[in-house]
């Protein structure tokens, strides 16, 4: 109780601070169901997310969509504030500060070509296999280490919709993504051939990042204490079942 009685008041504390008094350059990348645009519109269960962050913190966040590379590269220059949603990785953990608190928990899946289904239980099925990938993309270090040493080999393009344009033609064996995104994609792009193999390559947690360049670190505390009231007062799974009927 005394925790609860603390918190609210260091963050009136940190509200009075100078950075307050500028709004926040965030971005994302084009990943429905989680952010995209709608004609002109920004729209998303993460896009809805920051917006609610926003209110709450009475902060000003303004939101784009970028290429998820460009987006890495402009938080390592510090061109931007924030993104989401990122996966921690050692490498990125040099330029960015994260959330303690993840935006969401993606589960990796393999969607395939229904005509060139095959088992996977294990990284080593995929020996011989070309996967696709968004340029950037991180997965996990055991995909990593078999990709290095030529497991298998990776196409990457810009975006989810080239990859799910290559599996549909055969042009490549699998491609890896977000379970909802993958299926948003196939079923918005008309693609009755593909589909998810059951067992999932991994799940990973993603975050809000910070770009250090920027000297954010002491929004981390303040976005974490209200994203968590907002993952368990019913408010994310309110947005995220809008976007999933």
């Amino acid at each position: 109780m005394l925790l609860k009685r603390i918190i609210p008041t260091m963050l009136i504390f940190l509200l009075a601070t100078p950075i307050y008094g500028k709004s926040l350059d965030c971005a994302t990348n084009e990943f429905r169901p989680f952010g995209y645009l709608d004609g002109e519109k920004l729209k998303g269960i993460e896009v809805e997310l920051l917006q609610e962050l926003s209110k709450r913190l009475n902060i000003k966040i303004n939101l784009k969509i970028m290429a998820w590379n460009r987006m890495i590269k402009q938080m390592e220059s510090g061109k931007i504030d924030c993104m989401f949603a990122a996966f921690r990785t050692d490498e990125r953990l040099e330029f960015m500060d994260y959330t303690s608190v993840p935006i969401h928990v993606s589960s990796l899946v393999l969607f395939v070509n229904s005509e060139k289904k095959f088992p996977f239980k294990t990284i080593d099925d995929l020996k011989g296999k070309v996967i696709g990938l968004v340029r950037g993309f991180s997965t996990n270090k055991e995909f990593d280490a078999a990709k290095k040493n030529g497991l298998f080999k990776v196409d990457e393009v810009e975006t989810f919709d080239q990859n799910f344009g290559k599996l549909a033609k055969k042009r490549i064996d699998a491609v890896l993504v977000n379970k909802h995104v993958g299926s948003e994609a196939i079923k918005r792009l008309g693609l009755s051939n593909i589909e998810p193999l059951d067992r999932p390559l991994t799940a990973v947690s993603a975050y809000l990042t910070f770009a250090k360049k920027r000297r954010l670190k002491n929004l981390v505390p303040m976005f974490d204490y209200v994203l968590f009231d907002l993952l368990t007062d019913g408010t994310y799974e309110k947005i995220f079942k809008s976007y999933l009927h």
